[in-house]
């Protein structure tokens, strides 16, 4: 056996043998062990049936490599030539996708998709496609990717149709939250529109801290196995009972809830269906945005089904998408570290680059940026007189995807959505220290600003 899973599929299935009453199968020791009335079932029956999902059983221990990859005994180094095949083929192809990932992240698509209050519908959906290969997929896609698993599991030795079941609730509900919520926007926008920088950066960090430990189970690391969160028994009894909801509610929730986890290039289509005043004109921007992000959240939906097939297959996805998920978390983590105001990776690259740091605050206490591409450019100083009202001056000649809207907490509250030209922002009297000046999600590189 090669995963969790396994020991689940084979339960399930040879449970509905009339003459077996009890299973218990440990992944550990590759055992089965059964419980049965009258005959013995036949091994060769059993290995007829399981035969196409790569089992075979046997009533003498067979020998199991367990030797890891690469591990040292006596003074010695000694290598397991196919584990250390597998895990080869598994990190080339994480490597692989990151790579894909930061190419995508580079060619900062959001140049050709430019869309406000006058664009048409099939420009948002145009956004859509964009945010769904650059950071959407980093906190969305990252999300559906960690649930994979938990459906696998829950629908395991299903029908194809059973197990898509859980993905397509996740799409309809992502769809319907977006067409629903984005109507609310165009009437209550102030209520919904989430632009508080440090309650969206506790709910990222929430949501990261999940897909961490699902990708830790998914990796076969002990004591995340053990970190579940259960449903009181009874209910949890209910829910499972195939007669009641089928399980299927949850899908359609965090499906439904992702609307609340915008990444930048959602902030854009909120920002405009607020701005719309309408809730049929704010339901269909928000609708067709999310259809566009379609494509890629299927794509990761159907290599999940995919790949989920056959055993061996599975425990090479869960490999992959475990470490493909820890990277999201890293990537997701670091962008909220920048948002409020913390140390973060991104600072390494910067305080090599900061060598000559102007310490005379602008005489007018005024800084001065320019915003294009992705990146926030200092047109002088970088610091403020404390104790005097300050204000700071950015020219959109450009931005792309959640650089529209900046963030620097401590500075001003929230996010503000930069316009095209020069923006003004009243910092009033700031107080002495160091603030990051970056995007909603943390991810164009921050530039500090010091209050003296």
């Amino acid at each position: 056996m090669h995963c969790p899973s396994c020991e689940l599929l084979v339960e399930k299935k040879l449970l509905k043998r009339n003459s077996i009453k009890q299973v218990d199968a440990s992944l550990k020791n590759s055992r089965v062990q059964i419980s049965y009335s009258g005959s013995e079932p036949n091994i060769e029956d059993i290995n007829k049936e399981f035969k196409e999902l790569g089992y075979t059983f046997s009533t003498k221990k067979f020998k199991v490599d367990n030797k890891p990859a690469i591990s040292f005994k006596g003074g010695n180094l000694e290598i397991n030539p196919r584990k250390l095949k597998s895990l080869s083929t598994t990190v080339l192809a994480v490597i692989v996708l990151i790579l894909g990932f930061f190419a995508f992240e580079g060619l900062q698509l959001g140049q050709y998709v430019s869309v406000d209050a006058n664009s048409s519908l099939p420009a948002f959906f145009l956004l859509g496609i964009v945010a769904g290969l650059s950071s959407c997929a980093a906190l969305i896609g990252g999300l559906l990717l960690s649930m994979v698993k938990q459906w696998n599991e829950l629908y395991i030795g299903e029908t194809d149709t059973k197990k898509a079941q859980p993905h397509i609730l996740f799409h309809v509900g992502r769809l319907v939250s977006f067409a629903v919520f984005g109507a609310l926007l165009g009437v209550i926008g102030d209520v919904i529109s989430l632009d508080n920088s440090t309650v969206y950066a506790i709910l990222v960090f929430a949501v990261s801290v999940i897909m961490l430990v699902l990708a830790l189970q998914m990796l076969g690391v002990t004591w995340a196995q053990k970190l579940s969160l259960r449903t009181p028994k009874g209910l949890g009894i209910f829910i499972a009972d195939e007669k009641n909801f089928k399980g299927e509610y949850m899908p359609l929730i965090v499906g439904g809830l992702t609307f609340f986890l915008p990444c930048g290039f959602t902030l854009i289509a909120q920002g405009i269906a607020l701005a719309s005043g309408d809730p049929l004109a704010g339901s269909l921007i928000m609708l067709i945005f999310a259809l566009g992000t379609l494509p890629t959240l299927a794509a990761i939906s159907f290599s999940g089904l995919k790949f989920n097939k056959k055993p061996h297959l599975t425990a090479r996805f869960n490999q992959i998408a475990g470490f493909i998920i820890i990277f999201f978390v890293i990537y997701n983590i670091n962008g909220q570290m920048n948002v409020l105001g913390l140390p973060s990776l991104s600072d390494i690259e910067f305080k090599q680059s900061e060598q000559t740091v102007i310490e005379n605050a602008t005489q007018d206490n005024t800084l001065d940026f320019v915003a294009k591409g992705f990146e926030y450019i200092p047109s002088g100083p970088t610091t403020l007189q404390s104790g005097t009202p300050a204000k700071l001056k950015i020219d959109n000649q450009g931005i792309l995807g959640c650089g529209s809207f900046v963030a620097s907490r401590g500075l001003f509250d929230g996010f503000v959505s930069l316009q095209p030209g020069m923006n003004e922002i009243d910092l009033g009297i700031v107080q002495p220290g160091s603030y990051k000046l970056t995007c909603s999600m943390g991810m164009v590189p921050p530039v500090t600003i010091t209050v003296i």
